[in-house]
């Protein structure tokens, strides 16, 4: 039986597996990651947990970064959470103590490549992953290869806009005026509700209780942010023309709320040439590791 080892890397905690070809977990650790300590200490810290498992029939570790990667170089461009860690060469250290192959990816990407091998998307050729939660990530796999494109960048979507004369919520900085992120994130859905209801609706979570009370200004901003996040959608099936979309996320927890708001409007959308494509929830309790561990033996092929 050949085995992986997954790494997700947090700016809190970092949890490490062994996992085997069918994504069942062998052994798992968690434990600090000592993310703001510096990449010295968080790569003292891995190998110190490593140590802990049984490498003889592992065939490659992945390592899932909170930030944007570059494949090509094999390491972290911008690292907000793990700060220091911008270039710093974990995958070619690693390698020389384990002897294993190494490949980093950012844990958007990691998250969506377990759902497509692993999850909801198991079964279908190009999956669309979307992240919905605080911010709003995505990624891109076909046939269980992540599409990274330029810089790492592939498959991003927090930028692209849907309503180009919406209210720009201070989510944060560099997104467009308009863009998903701006408009139908966790983040943005909390600021509307606390800017039109009150304290009692400031987070994602509150204005999801209360429209399901039937409060109609909560269903409003509800409605709104199934629109938009439907826009985002049908503008990345013009592009990509997945064969299905899994979307995660802490807000897709509420999915019983919103998602057939989302189908109904992204029909409306999206070319009817297109045909049915299923908008499904993600399904995985534990998509980071598995990921994690993915991302090796998608490379190895």
């Amino acid at each position: 039986m050949n085995y992986y080892i997954g790494i997700d890397l947090g700016g809190t905690n970092v949890r490490i597996a062994q996992v085997d070809e069918e994504g069942k977990i062998i052994k798992d650790v968690i434990a600090p990651s000592h993310g703001l300590e510096g990449p010295e200490k968080i790569e003292a810290n891995i190998l110190e947990l490593l140590s802990q498992f049984d490498l003889t029939d592992v065939k490659s570790i992945g390592l899932a970064i909170p930030g944007p990667v570059d494949g090509e170089r094999n390491v972290i461009t911008q690292a907000t959470n793990i700060p220091g860690c911008e270039n710093y060469p974990f995958a070619d250290n690693m390698h020389k103590v384990t002897g294993l192959p190494v490949f980093l990816d950012n844990d958007a990407n990691a998250a969506g490549l377990a759902e497509a091998v692993l999850g909801a998307g198991k079964g279908y050729h190009e999956v669309y992953y979307l992240t919905h939660s605080t911010g709003i990530g995505g990624a891109l796999v076909v046939d269980g290869k992540i599409i990274s494109g330029h810089k790492g960048y592939a498959g991003e979507v927090a930028n692209v806009i849907v309503d180009p004369e919406a209210k720009q919520y201070p989510v944060y900085a560099h997104l467009n005026r308009g863009g998903v992120e701006s408009v139908a994130s966790g983040t943005a859905i909390g600021l509307k509700g606390k800017e039109l209801i009150g304290e009692e609706a400031d987070s994602s979570r509150k204005v999801f209780a209360l429209a399901a009370e039937g409060n109609e200004i909560a269903l409003g901003i509800i409605d709104k942010m199934s629109k938009d996040f439907a826009t985002c959608l049908a503008n990345i099936a013009a592009i990509c023309a997945p064969d299905c979309f899994v979307i995660g996320g802490g807000c897709s927890h509420s999915s019983d709320q919103y998602f057939d708001l989302v189908r109904a409007y992204y029909k409306s959308m999206a070319h009817p040439a297109m045909g049915e494509v299923p908008i499904l929830k993600a399904k995985l309790a534990e998509p980071g590791v598995l990921g994690a561990a993915m991302i090796g033996k998608s490379h190895l092929g």
